[in-house]
């Protein structure tokens, strides 16, 4: 009974909080984003992991290096806090009922004809993404230009936050696929001609996962969206976002990708690597909007040998 009394004065406090964000002029919220960002940098949250990643992503910081290399990792550490503070007061305005009007607003659609032209071909549309900006805002202006949008992501614990989050995102027009049920729910969205979205930025050990190169650093990468599109014919299609300085972000859909050539696990794992290099120089162009404080590199990180996108793939020990 606590329990459930907690959850519903959570769920009115965040509400509450959302309107006020809302309501506020867009450089206030901007302002106090930047400051709750500082109060995390101070309280060292994090730290250690955003601090490895960089060094893994930006290596240089060793004896003899150039301290360059040290105050560009630094000036993106900085910048990583002030926008992950931005970033949660923004995961907030998603629980006030203006989040339609915010996200018409605040995000800017650049290439929605090559997600009309792929989308005229009839066997579905892949959106592969990443954690740059701000994702959540991302499907929702790509559902707002016309998408019928379903999102590859995790049930979100506790339960009442995964339904809370399920009806911000409907605000919008975005559905979301969660396990067990993803593999079905993304052919039966694509069968009908609609858009699945994923973002292939996190880790996914085998045999789910392919290692390959992020950074120059060989990690493992889910593979499922490879796996769906090649079955499919599905056009998969690069969308990327950046907030620029007065707070709206940029939205990118970009051409599509090669289509398959073949059916090897080489062939799969090729197009897994264009795809990843085309996220990772999304992350190049604004560093400090990406998710640093996640564990993206972690697993087998050792050199790849030439045949091993040719072997089966086993489970991690």
């Amino acid at each position: 009974m606590k329990s459930a009394l907690f959850s519903k004065a959570l769920f009115a406090l965040m509400v509450a909080l959302a309107w006020v964000l809302t309501a506020m002029p867009r450089r206030v919220s901007l302002a106090i984003g930047a400051l709750l960002g500082r109060l995390l940098a101070v309280l060292g949250w994090k730290r250690a992991l955003i601090q490895s990643n960089l060094l893994l992503a930006f290596p240089g910081a060793f004896p003899g290096a150039s301290p360059d290399a040290e105050r560009f990792r630094s000036d993106i550490e900085r910048g990583f806090y002030r926008h992950f503070g931005r970033l949660f007061l923004e995961i907030l305005i998603q629980y006030s009922p203006a989040w339609r009007e915010w996200v018409q607003e605040q995000v800017v659609v650049h290439g929605r004809e090559n997600w009309e032209r792929a989308h005229a071909q009839g066997k579905g549309v892949l959106f592969v993404s990443n954690h740059v900006g701000n994702w959540e805002a991302m499907a929702a202006g790509m559902a707002l230009a016309g998408a019928d949008v379903l999102i590859v992501t995790k049930h979100l614990k506790p339960e009442w936050i995964h339904l809370s989050m399920e009806r911000n995102r409907l605000k919008a027009g975005v559905r979301g696929t969660y396990e067990p049920k993803t593999l079905r729910d993304v052919l039966a969205h694509l069968k009908r001609g609609g858009t699945v979205g994923f973002v292939i930025d996190q880790y996914a050990g085998a045999p789910i996962g392919i290692r390959v190169p992020f950074f120059g650093v060989p990690v493992g990468t889910l593979s499922a969206p490879a796996i769906v599109a090649r079955r499919t014919g599905a056009v998969v299609l690069p969308v990327y976002n950046w907030r620029d300085p007065d707070g709206r972000f940029q939205m990118w859909i970009g051409e599509p990708f090669p289509a398959f050539q073949g059916n090897s696990p080489r062939e799969l794992a090729s197009q897994l690597a264009l795809w990843v290099e085309s996220t990772e120089k999304s992350v190049r162009k604004c560093p400090e909007q990406w998710l640093w404080s996640h564990r993206r590199f972690k697993g087998d990180l050792s050199p790849m040998a030439a045949d091993e996108w040719d072997r089966p793939r086993e489970r991690e020990s």
